[in-house]
């Protein structure tokens, strides 16, 4: 049996549906992939870890975040159809950046390191799609940085809010302390921008989550 037939789902990720299915399953053999679940608030990835593969994230979400003086900073949430681990593929000497928990109960595929690269470095599509990764991983965190060191309250909570929603709901598993802490502005210019935003129509607020019901005209206002 072919890692295909096994996982048909590994045609809809990046980097495999782009690859021809052949080279597919001449550099990924079935054994070498593994699927293991996870219960929610249960970690997935860390940096510690040694040899990292390539997660596929199957079904449930997960959050990614960092460490900082042994406090968790939450980055962005992911969903089904999420992929880790691709921008570290050639950086093993480098720990893994960030520590990925899953934030409800987790189906993860994970492939080899060396068998990922195998197949990036012999499939033309597989290469082609690595390589639009990285560059829309560039692009992305250069926005970011730049919306949360010269951004507004408004500017910096928007982009929060729209990393972090998962079928339009935010779920604030942090306390408005930590938030302004983590966007780096005071408490009251998040409760200012929080009150902006739900006066705009583009938020609602339900008790610790936040209903985005205008993702794109929040973004468009704050990010053109």
């Amino acid at each position: 049996m072919s890692v295909l037939e096994k996982y048909p789902m590994l045609n809809r990720f990046i980097i495999i549906k782009s690859a021809d299915s052949e080279n597919i399953c001449r550099f990924i053999p079935e054994v070498s992939a593994t699927e293991h679940c996870f219960a929610a608030g249960e970690e997935i990835i860390s940096p510690d870890m040694s040899d990292i593969p390539v997660g596929f994230l199957i079904k449930g979400s997960a959050t990614v975040g960092s460490t900082d003086d042994g406090k968790r900073v939450l980055i962005r949430t992911v969903s089904e159809g999420a992929v880790f681990g691709v921008a570290t593929l050639y950086s093993a000497d480098q720990p893994f950046p960030t520590k990925i928990s899953a934030k409800t109960p987790c189906r993860v595929l994970f492939i080899p390191r060396m068998a990922m690269r195998a197949l990036i470095e012999n499939d033309a599509g597989a290469n082609r799609e690595f390589l639009a990764f990285l560059s829309n991983r560039i692009v992305y965190l250069n926005k970011k940085i730049n919306a949360f060191t010269a951004g507004s309250a408004e500017r910096r909570l928007s982009l929060f809010l729209a990393d972090n929603e998962t079928d339009g709901v935010c779920s604030l598993d942090i306390s408005m302390s930590a938030l302004a802490d983590m966007l780096d502005i005071g408490r009251a210019s998040l409760y200012r921008a929080l009150d902006s935003l739900i006066e705009d129509g583009f938020i609602e607020r339900a008790d610790k989550a936040m209903i985005i019901k205008d993702k794109k005209s929040m973004l468009e206002k704050h990010f053109s």
